[in-house]
């Protein structure tokens, strides 16, 4: 069972700004169950959106509470009605049997309901009498019950898929004992429960056939319904007091309540599962403000992704950036393949995708259109597209709903592409297609993330910068390798800290300042002579000494910044020829040793990532280790010059360090014969410990 919300208003529709985001539309839930089986309860404005993601032929169940126009209007713009190949069951309280020739007669709407193409069925419901709905083998019992209301309405409970389902239509809980009373039992046993919340204790108006939202949430503390929905909102009521509800709901749950819903239009929910998109209208202000603390345009790729795929249940999905004429794979998820907690190991793909409209990401790449796409293998022959299997054959994985969207810059210029892949149906655990409504949350969400994305490049081609400075100094220090020390940095806290047990949500904001800040952690050499970095010898004591203070003006240079990962890079700089036991050093003199953990984890990372790059890259006096002679001395080293614990935490993450150096690769010029560790481990230039 799955319920879908399409109207949440209640008297009259409110498609006004301040409503955009919990909806506008009138009284229209949907629910559909595990075999198929498709019933909508009232048929307000929000029926006729409804109507538009339905197939072209089918078959459902409309149930009306009652007749006040607010909870019919909908059904004469409902698509199945007007197609001859859908068949609508149309179940109307025995007092509306009027309803469906009523609007042609008093000039509402042109055409008599007799006329119109879909096939329907008309049904009569009393309080009471039970109707059966029933497809295949699984049964779905609609039970209909009395409300108050002026006019008379019915509630409903369907009891389908071993589940309990509550709509009560529009129903006043007054003072009386005895009307709480019935609340609780409208709402005992209930697996979802729906309701008429129009009202709070401070606007409430007796008589007028609507409850507050305190009575309901009191009414269900005895209940025990699990999901209670508050729904029927007054149509003035803003998305700003609705947020407020949302929160006093949360306090609630919090309390050990039930979980407490704001009903907002495209919001799903199965019994026994929460709500993956419950959030305020804020929610995007919220994300952003989160993403942009983080200074790495990884973590940023990862928690959107992550994001969008929480929003539509996306098995799996692909970020994809735009890179001179190509679309290369930024960043990927795939729940089926790979724990979402290693998701990061394929940040250093390497594959790139011509941006042709021949492919699906190329198309929307070419076009700045989104494509939600139900089933690939019923892709049309017609199509400009095809999918292509690569992929599929490679893993065995089966793809098979698809839903990609551009995101673009200030300039309206296409920066990347969000894929997402297989939205699950959290009853069967099988792909399904993606529902028209999770394509315009995540077109919110790529049309807000731009700017944070803008804002990550914008630093990361500052550090460039000052990268480039220092590279005319010393040829070693060039962005490839910077970036190389950054990223296994990255990787390496990473995994020292799942160690430790941190929440992935801190490793991740860690993650994203010691990637940037490592890159800077060799800049204080701009104010190193050339006679001493291009030495290609072992240098002299005095030159080594004067090599030292490279590590204090790198400090000083970066020390005093605006920016947090200033701050952080000064710490690196300062500190990441600091030693294990002691010996290190952070300027030409001995003053300021630290050892052991009193030296900042950010260094001793660094520190790890930085000598092994120097060991396994070509210099002028020395050719390239190989990883396991780099790695054999890290070991030698351990508890020495390095963290013992970070030389485990690498032996960890070897299997990623072949993907970084592909990743970042830099083209060397041929090196001489290979010296001795001890020499390297001394000598000048890009060397292990300089």
């Amino acid at each position: 069972m799955e319920v879908v919300f399409w109207g949440v208003r209640g008297s009259i529709a409110s498609p006004s700004p301040d409503a955009a985001f919990y909806g506008g539309n009138t009284t229209c839930i949907e629910l559909s169950t595990n075999d198929g089986t498709l019933l909508f309860f009232d048929a307000g404005t929000g029926l006729r959106e409804a109507g538009e993601t339905l197939p072209d032929a089918g078959e459902c169940h409309i149930f009306i509470s009652h007749g006040h126009a607010d909870h019919i209007v909908g059904l004469w713009f409902f698509k199945p009605l007007h197609s001859p190949r859908w068949t609508t069951h149309l179940h109307l309280p025995e007092w509306l049997s009027h309803i469906p020739d009523y609007f042609y007669q008093g000039g509402i709407f042109p055409v008599p309901f007799s006329e119109l193409q879909g096939r329907v069925i008309l049904n009569t419901l009393r309080d009471g009498e039970d109707v059966s709905v029933t497809r295949g083998p699984h049964r779905v019992r609609v039970s209909p019950f009395a409300t108050n209301h002026p006019g008379g309405c019915l509630g409903f409970r369907v009891y389908a898929d071993g589940a309990l389902f509550v709509f009560t239509g529009d129903h006043e809980i007054t003072e009386d004992a005895a009307a709480h009373a019935e609340a609780v039992e409208f709402l005992r046993g209930a697996d979802i429960a729906v309701v008429d919340a129009t009202y709070d204790k401070s606007d409430y108006r007796a008589g007028w056939g609507h409850s507050t939202w305190e009575d309901w949430v009191a009414a269900n503390a005895e209940a025990g319904a699990r999901h209670l929905v508050l729904s029927h909102h007054k149509p003035g009521r803003p998305d700003e007091e609705l947020d407020t509800l949302n929160k006093k709901l949360e306090w609630l749950e919090k309390k050990g309540r039930a979980e407490l819903y704001v009903a907002r239009e495209g919001m799903r929910l199965t019994p026994g599962l929460c709500d993956a998109t419950r959030r305020g209208s804020d929610w995007l202000v919220v994300l952003l403000e989160e993403l942009s603390s983080y200074r790495d345009e990884n973590a940023i790729l990862d928690r959107i992704l992550m994001k969008a795929r929480e929003m539509t249940r996306a098995d799996a999905g692909t970020i994809f950036l735009v890179e001179d004429e190509d679309l290369v794979f930024a960043y990927m998820h795939n729940d089926t393949l790979f724990s979402v907690n290693c998701a990061h190991k394929y940040a250093y793909a390497t594959n790139r995708l011509p941006i042709s409209t021949k492919s699906i990401a190329g198309y929307v790449a070419t076009t700045g259109q989104y494509l939600n796409i139900a089933d690939v293998d019923e892709l049309s022959p017609d199509a400009p597209y095809s999918f292509n299997r690569d992929m599929d054959n490679k893993t065995g994985y089966r793809t098979r709903s698809l839903l990609t969207l551009p995101f673009f810059d200030n300039a309206g210029k296409v920066l990347g592409i969000l894929q997402l892949i297989n939205s699950i149906d959290p009853h069967t655990g099988k792909p399904h297609a993606f529902a028209p409504g999770m394509g315009l949350n995540v077109r919110f969400l790529t049309q807000g993330v731009s700017r944070v994305l803008e804002h990550s490049a914008l630093e990361r081609r500052n550090i460039y910068g000052i990268l480039r400075m220092a590279a005319v100094h010393d040829p070693s220090e060039t962005g490839p390798h910077a970036e190389r020390v950054g990223s296994v940095a990255a990787e390496l806290y990473q995994r020292w800290a799942e160690r430790q047990g941190l929440m992935p949500d801190s490793i991740r904001y860690v993650k994203s300042h010691i990637r940037l800040a490592a890159m800077l952690h060799d800049i204080g050499k701009v104010g190193v002579s050339d006679l001493i970095l291009k030495k290609p010898g072992k240098l002299t004591g005095t030159e080594f000494s004067t090599m030292r203070g490279h590590a204090e003006l790198g400090a000083s240079i970066l020390s005093g910044g605006d920016s947090d990962i200033a701050d952080l890079a000064a710490s690196i700089a300062l500190h990441h020829h600091q030693k294990w036991n002691g010996t290190g050093y952070t300027g030409v003199s001995d003053a300021g040793r630290l050892s052991g953990e009193e030296i900042p984890l950010a260094a001793r990372v660094t520190a790890v990532a930085d000598v092994f790059d120097a060991l396994v890259s070509p210099r002028c006096y020395k050719k390239a280790w190989t990883f396991e002679q780099a790695m054999e001395l890290l070991d030698k080293e351990a508890g020495q010059h390095f963290d013992p614990m970070l030389v485990k935490c690498m032996h960890e993450i070897a299997g990623l360090l072949p993907m970084i150096y592909k990743r970042f690769p830099e083209n060397f010029e041929e090196a001489p014969a290979e010296v001795p560790a001890e020499d390297a481990a001394q000598t000048g230039g890009g060397t292990a410990p300089a």
